[in-house]
């Protein structure tokens, strides 16, 4: 069975000494596909370069994080347009909005948001969205950029690692986003997320470990790593109603669709 891990981080130097090992542990594990995300200007070349140096494995996206939304520019912009059309490039992200750790004004978080989406749009690129405690702001500017579904394809891009409620999640789905599970679905608290899941429906999920961090269930405490999606894969499956394969066949269809791979 197919696995996609939608987002990681194996840039992070948690993965500085068995990079490739944790590879071939997640290839065991059925995950055929990883997307590297590189958060700020500083990790572009070295996600593109291992991409590049794992092409069976590994795609890239390229953002500028809330935590850096200071570091925009349209000289900023010029460069990652650029770098967005290397082969190993599949979305733009992460891009968002952080009100709970960010020191950067909400305001320019949405507008520097506002200006990446657009961009994502002007290119034919997905976007890979982070939003902590900030549904609200959030869907507002999706409503107003994204008026409706894609008529070509399935998604607009993501909300990675969704933490809202049902509302948030059907809304999100209804404009064209994909919502990413992570391993807080496994946690026993989090019942409110997983029926914003189960309200969103397996045709708009997509799994991430969002590695090193957020380790499911059974490994908290401990680094993640992108073998970890088939314990997310389970436990989707479980609240959906789902057999394994079939939640892990829509899941893979869904990642696919998502970044065009």
């Amino acid at each position: 069975m197919e696995l996609i891990d939608t987002h990681a981080h194996l840039g992070d130097p948690q993965f500085a000494r068995d990079r490739q090992e944790v590879l071939a542990r997640a290839a065991r594990s059925g995950v055929t596909r990883v997307i590297e995300i590189a958060d700020s200007p500083a990790e572009w070349d070295a996600a593109v370069a291992f991409a590049r140096a794992n092409p069976q494995q590994v795609r890239c996206a390229l953002g500028l994080h809330p935590y850096h939304a200071s570091e925009f520019s349209e000289e900023l912009l010029a460069r990652l347009k650029a770098r967005a059309q290397d082969a190993e490039v599949v979305a733009i992200g992460e891009v968002g909005l952080d009100y709970a750790k960010s020191d950067i004004p909400g305001a320019v978080q949405r507008a520097v948001l506002e200006r990446m989406l657009s961009a994502c749009r002007q290119w034919d690129m997905p976007a890979v969205i982070h939003c902590r405690e900030a549904y609200e702001d959030l869907e507002a500017i999706l409503r107003n950029l994204y008026k409706a579904p894609p008529r070509d394809h399935r998604f607009w891009g993501v909300v990675h690692c969704f933490s809202g409620d049902a509302q948030d999640a059907v809304l999100c789905a209804s404009l064209g986003f994909a919502l990413g599970v992570d391993g807080p679905v496994t946690y026993p608290k989090n019942g409110g997320l997983r029926e914003a899941f189960r309200a969103a429906g397996a045709s708009s999920l997509v799994l991430e470990t969002d590695s090193p961090y957020l380790p499911p269930q059974s490994s908290r405490g401990k680094r993640n790593e992108p073998a970890a999606i088939r314990e997310i894969a389970g436990k989707i499956a479980e609240v959906l109603g789902l057999p394994f394969e079939e939640a892990s066949r829509a899941t893979t269809e869904n990642a696919r669709a998502l970044f065009k791979l």
